[in-house]
Parts: structure tokens; C-alpha cells; sequence
């Protein structure tokens, strides 16, 4: 019987503190929905979307293809954001361990990708947008451009892919100390939907801006330089909304600048809003790679913006653009002047404009190639993560009292052909062969080559394959010991079809594992015990994590007698009435770990 295909699994992690419900206030939902999600969904059977709100997807877009493929987990609990950042990978474990890969949205939101990490193993991609710490200190934060800093330092190193949207930053996370893996994307445009298209006759010119109303983007000095132009002004359109709106307002008003405060709008609609302005302005004192302006672009409108940030890199001062220094307002006058009294210029920088988005930002083609990186990072399979642990960690220490006791009483018996399945570095086959006898025939099962190398330098035979394929005739051994392994499996399910496959009838199976949710507790008092927060980092290869309960029904479903038992109770130690519980209901379900001897029909 062969192991049903593993679902290929992709999460997503917003931003801190975000969500489909945030990206709607700013019109930017439909973009994920049906640009970058839908991508996914074309390479990834299954895409988790780790949301800060309480929402359903349902609420957001009826498009068949999304709501079979992507599973919106929405916020459990009050936690404060930061908090529950820390702890989001704790509230939907089984979800997080089943991502091959993790996808950060945005650099603020990888503190629960950390803590996936760190516990699981699992890896993840960042995008690094723009100077996070720079538009903290333009906001007049102190503290918050040190957190980016630390932020930076500690999760760089431990990235599989920091994503970089302009080659500026690209030259700045070149050259830190941690050296991380980086891969060019810039932000890209549907050159479709972002088209030109002949513009309405006006009696006045308007200028748009599309983003956020707040101190970094600068919109202040942009009114100044309106007010500079006199009686050549032209009509101000600000896309968006922020804190600094009645500041504007307020400031427009007493300037003698005609500002339209459209609010926020749709994706959908922007290339109806940009096809109607004479000229798009980005006067930001820092930028990353801004999607807004790329539009702008697409739409083949000529541009006007600050020689800031990843602006230069997209566009050419005289070439596909005019740049200008956004803290002088004269500066920012004389661009926009420049555009509007030249029609043939303008002409000009909006057809150069148009052939750099259709030639470098085509987003169907920079998302295939992002999602290709992300699957390049995200491709270990079980046999990937037990080589890394096999290097790493040697398990060949003597066996714990509980499961040596058990293993002699089944030695009784004189079992003729023992397979030992995940043998690990054979300590399981050390120990038996000797109360067994010559006559017996023992073989090793393992995944690991590393392992298996070990176990054949201990003088026993060992076949390489996964505990969902066995490569064994039917009926052919009548002991089988599967200890602390049946986590590790994609399927725990079908390893115990194929164990009870190749077992004889009245054949047997000896399992040990961990009953997760005891065992992560277990580990929690020993890292407060110790001081050591190392002992919470879980073993990478435990990627089908089980309790008690599920144990018993998968095992009370394939074998005709199931004995299970706990071996570790809390407070065992100190109150040894405790251990009488050990085969009890309540007693295997407050176990560290579980011990099942299951007979076959």
C-alpha cells in the first residue's frame, strides 16, 4: 500500500498586525487576493493565511479557486498584537508544521516565522521592503529604529530568502554582518489592467498622489510647491487616507491649493483614477520600491518623484522621469511645472515610462518567479530534515528502564524475524539481539543514510525507505518495534497500515511516542528548571505531532488487542501513587510518553 501524497503547503504571514480586513481600509486586498494568492494557489495545494483579525475569507471574494485552495485562520483570543505574534505559531501548531515553507509578507511580520523556526524548523522568506527603521525615525520614534536594528540582526542569519524589492537595498543587505540570502523582486504591475487610455479634456491639470496620508510621504512640502506654481497650479488628487487628512485639508485650504481628498480606492479602480491625471507625483522622503508609482507608469502616465530611497533605481531623470529633492518645495515646483507646460515632454516620459513597466515590472512574471524561489527554499522532505538531525544528534544512549522492561518480556517469546522500523543508530536492535539468540533474524528500517551507515557498522542489515511504503512481502514478521518515530511520518495512518501489512497474524507491534501537548509541557518546566530556553526548541524531524486520543483510535482501528499505557506522569517523581494512573484514561492522557503493544488478527 503506498503513502497518500503529502499536500504541498505554503503559509502566509502578513504584516504585524494585519490582515485582509487592514488591506481593504487601504483598497490593497484585492491585490493579494488575486494577484499573489492565486499564484500560489497555481504551484501549492494548500495555502495557510495566518490573519490578525477575526474574518473569513468568504467575506473578501467568491472566486472558486481561492476558496478551495486557501484556509484563513483568523485570530484566536485578546492577546495584545506583539504577543500574539510571539504566540501564533503555539494557537495553530498542526497548521504551522505543515508548511513546507513560510512566506512573510513584510519584514515587521516575522517574529511568529522566528518562532516557527526556532520550534518547528520550518523556513521562511521575508520581503525587506524599505528602511523600516528610517520611517520610524521620520515619525519620531526612538526606540523603534532600535528594535528594527535587533529585528534585523536576528532574523536575517536565520532566513532561507530575504526578498529585496529595489537594488538600493539590495546594496545595503549586501554589505550586513549577517550576510543574508537575498533575491531581487521588485514590485510588479498588471500591464493589462494598468494601461494608458485617452485622456478626458480638462480646463485644469491635476496632479495624483497614491499612498498613505502620513509625515514620511512629504504630502505637506507637496502643497507648498503647489502653492509655489501660482496661477499655473494645478488640481491636487490625494488617493488614500491617513492621520495627516485634516492636516492637509486644513493646509490646502489656507494655501489656495484645489486638493480632492478621494479616500481610499479599490485596486480595481486605480487605472480609471490614474488614466485621468496629467501627472503622478511621489514626493516621499524615503521609498522601497513603491507599486504605486509602477502603475503610474504602466498606465503611461508621465512621473515626477524624490530622488529617494529605490526611487532612482526605477526612475530616470530626463529618461522615463523627472526626479527632484523632495525637501525643497521649488525643487518639487519646477518637476511638476516641467511636465504640465510641455505636452511633448510629457508625451514622451509617459511612452518611455510604459516600456520600463512592460519591460521589467510584469507581475504575472516576477510573482512565478517569486513563488519558484519560495518552493526552492521550502523543499526538504522527511528524508531532508532526518539527515540534518541524523548529523546533528546520535541516539545511541542506553534505553530508558520503562521500554527495556517490555522489550525483554516480548524477547520471551523468541520472535523469528524483527524488523525494527525507524531503527535510529540500532540501539533498539543492540539491545534484543542478545536475549534473542542466533537464530533470529533481525533488519533495520530507516530513512536516514547517516543512520543507516551506524546501524551497518553494528553488524545489522538495513533497508532505506519510509515507513508509509515498506518494501516487504506481506506476513513476514512477527515483531515489530516502532519507537519514537511515528511522529516523524507524513502519514501515521498509513505506517501503521503498512506495520500491520507485514506483520503475521498474532504477529506483534511495540510503539513508543510522545504524547505531544504533555511533552511540550514537560519541556517548558525543564527550561524554567534549568534556565535553559533551549530545551522549548522541538526536534525538527517531529512533523506529525499526536496525543493520546487520536493514538488509540488510529491503533484500535488496524489490530484485533491494543494495550496502551503511559510511562512518565507529572509529579510522578515526588508522589508515586501517580504512577498507578499510568493505564488509565486520565493517566495516558497527562503522559509524557505513550508505550502500545498491538497484536495483529
Amino acid at each position: 500500500m503506498s503513502a497518500p501524497a503529502a499536500l504541498r503547503t505554503v503559509g502566509i504571514l502578513p504584516t504585524l498586525g494585519s490582515g485582509l480586513s487592514d488591506l481593504r481600509r487601504t483598497g490593497q486586498h484585492e491585490r493579494l487576493l488575486y494577484y499573489d494568492l492565486r499564484r500560489y494557489c497555481d504551484a501549492y495545494d494548500r495555502i495557510y493565511y495566518f490573519s490578525y483579525f477575526r474574518e473569513s475569507l468568504a467575506d473578501f471574494t467568491s472566486d472558486r479557486q481561492l476558496l478551495d485552495k486557501v484556509v484563513l485562520l483568523p485570530r484566536r483570543g485578546r492577546w495584545p498584537v506583539r504577543l500574539y505574534a510571539l504566540l501564533l505559531p503555539m494557537l495553530y501548531p498542526r497548521e504551522f508544521r505543515q508548511c513546507q515553507a513560510l512566506r512573510v509578507e513584510q519584514f515587521p511580520g516575522v517574529i511568529p516565522a522566528l518562532v516557527a523556526r526556532w520550534c518547528f524548523g520550518t523556513p521562511f522568506v521575508v520581503t525587506y521592503g524599505y528602511h523600516y527603521a528610517e520611517i520610524a525615525r521620520i515619525a519620531g520614534s526612538r526606540l523603534k529604529p532600535r528594535l528594527y536594528g535587533w529585528l534585523e540582526r536576528t532574523a536575517f542569519p536565520r532566513a532561507a530568502g530575504v526578498i529585496v524589492t529595489s537594488h538600493e537595498i539590495e546594496r545595503k543587505l549586501a554589505a550586513h554582518p549577517a550576510r543574508p540570502r537575498l533575491a531581487y523582486f521588485p514590485n510588479g504591475v498588471d500591464t493589462e489592467q494598468f494601461t494608458p487610455a485617452p485622456r478626458p479634456v480638462a480646463t485644469r491639470p491635476s496632479v495624483i498622489y497614491v499612498g498613505r496620508l502620513e509625515k514620511e510621504k512629504n504630502l505637506v512640502r507637496l502643497v507648498e510647491a503647489l502653492a509655489l506654481m501660482g496661477d499655473a497650479r494645478p488640481r491636487l488628487v490625494l488617493v488614500g487616507d491617513g492621520s495627516w487628512r485634516v492636516d492637509l485639508e486644513q493646509q490646502s485650504r489656507a494655501a489656495g491649493v484645489e486638493v480632492e481628498m478621494a479616500g481610499v480606492v479599490s485596486h480595481g479602480q486605480l487605472p480609471r483614477r490614474f488614466q485621468a491625471a496629467d501627472c503622478f507625483v511621489l514626493p516621499s522622503l524615503t521609498e522601497g520600491n513603491p507599486k504605486a508609482l509602477i502603475e503610474a507608469m504602466a498606465c503611461g502616465l508621465p512621473c515626477a518623484a524624490s530622488a529617494r530611497g529605490g526611487i532612482p533605481s526605477i526612475l530616470e531623470d530626463g529618461i522615463t522621469g523627472l526626479l527632484f529633492d523632495p525637501e525643497r518645495p521649488e525643487d518639487i515646483a519646477r518637476a511638476l511645472g516641467r511636465i504640465l507646460g510641455d505636452r511633448r515632454l510629457a508625451q514622451v516620459l509617459g511612452e518611455r515610462a510604459r516600456a520600463e513597466a512592460l519591460a521589467h515590472y510584469d507581475a504575472h512574471a516576477l510573482l512565478k518567479a517569486e513563488v519558484a524561489f519560495v518552493q526552492s527554499v521550502g523543499s526538504s522532505s522527511p528524508a531532508d530534515l532526518n539527515e540534518d538531525y541524523a548529523r546533528e544528534v546520535a541516539v545511541d544512549g542506553a534505553l530508558p528502564e520503562f521500554v527495556a522492561t517490555r522489550l525483554r518480556r516480548l524477547a520471551l517469546d523468541a520472535p523469528r524475524s524483527v524488523l525494527d522500523l525507524g531503527a535510529r543508530d540500532g540501539r533498539y536492535l543492540d539491545f534484543l539481539a542478545p536475549l534473542l539468540g542466533p537464530g533470529a533474524r533481525l533488519v533495520a528500517c530507516e530513512i536516514s543514510l547517516v543512520r543507516a551507515r551506524r546501524i551497518r557498522e553494528r553488524g545489522f542489515p538495513v533497508v532505506i525507505a519510509q515507513s508509509e511504503a515498506l518494501p516487504f512481502k506481506p506476513k513476514v514478521f512477527d515483531l515489530i518495534s516502532f519507537m519514537d518515530v511515528n511522529e516523524q511520518t507524513r502519514s501515521r495512518g498509513a505506517s501503521l497500515d503498512e506495520t500491520a501489512r507485514v506483520l503475521e497474524p498474532g504477529g506483534r507491534l511495540a510503539l513508543t511516542t510522545a504524547n505531544y501537548s504533555m511533552r511540550r509541557l514537560f519541556d517548558l518546566c525543564a527550561a524554567v528548571h534549568q534556565r535553559s530556553w533551549r530545551r522549548l526548541k522541538d526536534d525538527p524531524t517531529r512533523i506529525s505531532p499526536i496525543f493520546a486520543g487520536r493514538l488509540e483510535r488510529l491503533l484500535r482501528e488496524r489490530f484485533a488487542d491494543v494495550q496502551l499505557e503511559g510511562t512518565t506522569i507529572p509529579g510522578e517523581g515526588r508522589v508515586r501513587r501517580l504512577g498507578r494512573l499510568r493505564e488509565s484514561r486520565l493517566g495516558l492522557r497527562v503522559s509524557n510518553k505513550l508505550f502500545a503493544l498491538c497484536v495483529r488478527a
